[in-house]
């Protein structure tokens, strides 16, 4: 990690040049625009003094071993179950609800999950959503619509200029365009969050046929919590941030706002005979929280987060990955490293096996090529395999889960054509601690986006943690193995070995060397 950090710190200040070249060669083209008019500063609200979710904090406190110094967590590893958890938090929230995301998609479980949010609004809770601006070109009318209610906010993270022209956008402002916030957090009245991986949308939750995402969030109560809501008012508050009403270029006249109502009424009439609903229903997730029965863990725990201002912050200010090299610096015995992107550079790469080298017992799991969802980042994978393998690494590559519906033509040139992908980002150190957020083991995650994670400082937890994932490990994965110079897949249930990437096209792996001879790494 350190060195990842130190092939990051050196490109953050060449990408500095390599922005000032680029503005100026499109000076006579545009003007750069990154500075907005200074929105209203808002800042979390006071904790109910009394509600559902205080009553059910207070037999937390009573039956566990938690104080007002710690905090109560709880992990979510099924779709079904983390989707469940967020829809039961929103119900229960009474004050205020904050939502930070990458990606807000408008399908099944985001309409579902604003239907939520809009009857927490309906019910007088304050619900401020906070969004990236990459993908939300396809919510359109629908964000100035929702920002209509009075109780609802919603500001994006480094709008594009313009926004009918998206394209243009990135590349006559490049720099600041290729800076995107990937924090995910959801919390409810400052006392409960869900920090982690997922983005919101059907393939992160299984309500996706064609793909799914295993992924992993922190159900959290108590004191990390307001760590989680300080990191969102400096999001919220920052000049990287634009209220959404700034940035329509039409506003909505009442026949579409009228429209959008009647459209949400619809889905809630729709509801009981919603597929996906009924799944929900039979969660172990709502068993367990209705009936108040979940094993919550009582941990320090500790929040960390980049600066929204990322890319310009100086040497000696901190960013989340200096708090990462210094979580992985404590390892004496074990790593483990769970990426679905994982770029570590060449100086990480050699730093790796280094430290292997020195006596600690290093894994990596990440997607195999049939898995990935980007062919880019597995091309730059893929150059550093059997130098880790050689230098004491042990590496595995998720399978791709084969039984699921998938149509080969929606596979796009630059994108991998998995069905089942890997996408949780956790790190283990020894048996004593454990990273779960939004960070890959990449040099994008480094330093061109926001990152935020939880880092869980508890022994239990992390044994077993340990336990259930490599209890786990041999069905879902291939080892990568180096024999006779050259690569191999071994599949751990059968024994069988595969001497070409598992279950991908000439094609594929063409694309993926192809790419690799691309002086892309950096932006990865």
């Amino acid at each position: 990690m350190l060195g990842l950090v130190k092939t990051c710190r050196c490109l953050i200040h060449s990408s500095r040049l390599l922005v000032a070249v680029v503005a100026l060669s499109w000076l006579s083209a545009c003007q750069t625009h990154h500075v907005y008019p200074t929105a209203p500063l808002e800042y979390k609200l006071a904790k109910p003094t009394s509600s559902r979710l205080v009553d059910y904090y207070n037999r937390v406190l009573a039956t566990t071993e938690l104080t007002e110094s710690n905090t109560a967590i709880y992990p979510l590893s099924d779709g079904l179950d983390a989707f469940t958890a967020r829809l039961v938090s929103i119900e229960a929230a009474q004050v205020s609800i904050d939502v930070q995301y990458y990606i807000y998609r408008n399908d099944e479980t985001g309409t579902l999950l604003t239907w939520y949010l809009y009857k927490a609004a309906e019910r007088g809770v304050r619900v401020r959503i906070l969004l990236d601006d990459m993908t939300t070109g396809a919510l359109g009318n629908g964000l100035a619509a929702l920002v209509r209610h009075p109780n609802i906010s919603i500001r994006v993270f480094n709008p594009a200029h313009y926004r009918e022209r998206r394209t243009w956008s990135f590349v006559t402002d490049f720099g600041r365009m290729n800076h995107r916030m990937h924090n995910k957090s959801l919390t409810v009245d400052n006392m409960l969050s869900i920090v982690g991986g997922r983005n919101i949308g059907d393939e992160y939750f299984s309500a996706n046929e064609a793909v799914e995402f295993g992924d992993l969030d922190v159900f959290m109560m108590g004191a990390a919590v307001d760590e989680v809501s300080d990191q969102f008012d400096l999001y919220w508050n920052s000049s990287q941030v634009r209220p959404v009403e700034q940035l329509e270029e039409k506003s909505i006249d009442a026949v579409e706002l009228f429209e959008t109502h009647a459209a949400l009424q619809a889905f809630q009439q729709s509801l009981p005979e919603n597929l996906y609903v009924r799944r929900l229903v039979t969660t172990p997730m709502l068993e367990k929280l209705l009936n108040q029965r979940v094993n919550w863990y009582a941990v320090d725990a500790e929040v960390i987060f980049d600066p929204p201002n990322k890319l310009h912050t100086h040497l000696n200010q901190g960013i989340l990955v200096d708090d990462l090299a210094t979580f992985f610096s404590a390892a004496e015995e074990q790593v483990l490293i769970i990426s679905p992107y994982f770029v570590p550079t060449q100086s990480g790469a050699d730093e790796l096996v280094s430290w292997a080298k020195s006596g600690v017992d290093i894994t990596v799991v990440t997607n195999s090529l049939a898995a990935t969802d980007v062919l880019a980042v597995h091309s730059g994978y893929q150059q550093y395999r059997q130098q880790l393998i050689e230098g004491g690494i042990k590496l595995y590559e998720l399978k791709a889960d084969l039984t699921r519906k998938y149509k080969q033509a929606e596979a796009k040139m630059f994108q991998g054509s998995s069905r089942s992908s890997l996408h949780a980002k956790s790190f283990v150190v020894d048996d004593e601690a454990i990273f779960i957020g939004s960070f890959n083991y990449d040099p994008r995650s480094a330093w061109l986006n926001t990152e935020m994670g939880v880092i869980i400082y508890d022994k239990p937890f992390s044994k077993k943690f340990l336990t259930g994932f490599y209890h786990d490990l041999p069905s879902k994965v291939y080892q990568v193995k180096v024999e006779d110079n050259k690569l191999v897949w071994l599949d751990l249930v059968s024994g069988e070995r595969h001497y070409k990437e598992p279950n991908t096209s000439l094609w594929q792996r063409f694309m993926a060397s192809f790419l690799s001879w691309l002086p892309i790494e950096s932006h990865l």
